[in-house]
């Protein structure tokens, strides 16, 4: 989830979610897997998606199979309200098969960014692998379609390995359609504009305000406007390496990453490595909140910004923040029913009020936790905030004794224009 304006306490000026291993147990990341090769598309009109097919250069779209595919991939799409395939999402999902090494791999946010990157899917990706005796996924497959029975189109792609044992492991992707968007280079050269446009088809978005994120391989994160149905031309690729593209829709009620991809620019796409096997043992809360404190000031001192310091008041609140989401099994700002959020505490909690910049995710690791937020260009963002001087971090393991318990963190970034809060006594809260 992603959110900003700036207000006070009781609304946040940046609200952003995301979840590496979600309701699903499976990763979540930004975008794309391997289609084509490296060539950047010279003699190509930008925004000529026949000629670049026909010229087998690598884009960045959506690619809807309309007619309903054969065997387990017709299940799939059977089986979730608003299914379709997409052979995009499908490619990625065949690639990050072929990297899992070992039986026990796991999908990390770097390399699922990269095989999603790859592929060039414009949205957000939601991977999920599972190993079971060799049966259609079906209870995957029905919290999949539990989670998304909103009723909006969902992008979905599968793949399979058999083993000699009779096992199965599968590859699930899926990605909320929430809006449309012309084919682009994935591959450009240096200086060359990227055209970007944004057409939302979710109804509950139709009076979004739209933004777009821009972040470069080193240096700031770039926030621009976007109208739409109208096609924004980003002139800005100076630089060559792998650049983040992120358009996020913000209404009263919710926001909504609606873009998320990546364009190579002057180089090609790395080569993803084999998967890291999954841990075997949970992180220590408490050391994995200091890990990614020390984390977040080292990124922003790679980007000239100073460090923020610790603050300690608003330690319980974050914590208690992590707590709730992982007793939910969801990486939310306001979970109805057990908290209002972080900002809307602290307005009770001290006083005078500050400004919040917040991020939650999930993921397995505390590293994985800020590779995940770091991918996304709005997170990004957030994180080098430069008028914040203070920060908190809390951290909380989800209760479960199925398989090793998932990290959920906030990060909590803090300007005090009137000074830093104190604690209000009991008479005044």
């Amino acid at each position: 989830m992603t959110g900003g304006g700036r207000t006070w306490a009781a609304a946040p000026i940046r609200l952003l979610g995301l979840s590496l291993m979600g309701a699903l147990t499976g990763a979540l990341i930004g975008v794309q897997t391997g289609c084509g090769g490296t060539h950047r598309g010279d003699g190509v009109r930008p925004g000529d998606s026949v000629a670049a097919r026909a010229a087998g250069v690598a884009e960045v779209r959506f690619r809807p199979v309309f007619q309903t595919p054969q065997g387990d991939p017709g299940l799939l799409v059977a089986a979730v309200p608003g299914g379709q395939w997409d052979q995009g999402l499908a490619t990625a999902c065949q690639n990050l098969l072929a990297l899992h090494v070992d039986k026990t791999s796991r999908v990390d946010a770097p390399t699922a960014s990269l095989v999603a990157a790859r592929a060039g899917y414009p949205g957000q990706v939601r991977f999920v692998r599972t190993l079971n005796g060799g049966a259609f996924p079906q209870p995957l497959v029905d919290k999949l379609a539990a989670t998304v029975a909103w009723g909006g189109p969902v992008d979905l792609g599968l793949a399979v390995r058999r083993y000699g044992d009779g096992t199965a492991l599968w590859v699930l992707a899926w990605s909320r359609h929430v809006a449309d968007t012309d084919p682009v280079l994935r591959d450009l050269a240096l200086d060359q504009p990227l055209p970007v446009r944004v057409d939302l088809v979710d109804p509950a978005l139709a009076d979004a305000s739209l933004r777009l994120f821009v972040a470069p391989p080193d240096g700031p994160v770039d926030e621009l406007s976007l109208t739409n149905g109208l096609t924004r031309w980003v002139d800005r690729f100076h630089t060559p390496g792998a650049w983040r593209i992120e358009a996020v829709a913000t209404t009263k009620e919710r926001t909504a990453v609606v873009l998320l991809y990546t364009v190579f620019v002057d180089s090609p796409p790395p080569t993803p490595a084999p998967l890291r096997v999954a841990p075997t043992a949970p992180e220590n809360p408490a050391q994995a909140e200091q890990t990614l404190f020390l984390a977040l000031n080292q990124l922003r001192a790679q980007h000239g910004l100073p460090a923020v310091a610790w603050f300690e008041l608003f330690e319980p609140l974050v914590r208690e923040q992590s707590a709730f989401m992982a007793s939910a099994g969801r990486a939310l700002h306001v979970l109805p029913g057990l908290t209002p959020g972080v900002a809307a505490r602290a307005k009770s909690y001290a006083f005078p009020y500050a400004f919040h910049h917040e991020a939650v995710a999930t993921a397995p690791t505390a590293e994985e936790a800020m590779e995940l937020v770091v991918d996304s260009p709005a997170h990004r963002a957030m994180l080098l905030c430069d008028s914040c001087t203070h920060g908190s971090i809390g951290v909380a393991l989800e209760p479960t004794v199925r398989r090793v318990p998932r990290l959920f963190v906030t990060w909590e970034l803090l300007e005090f224009p009137k000074g830093p809060p104190r604690l209000l006594d009991n008479l005044d809260r």
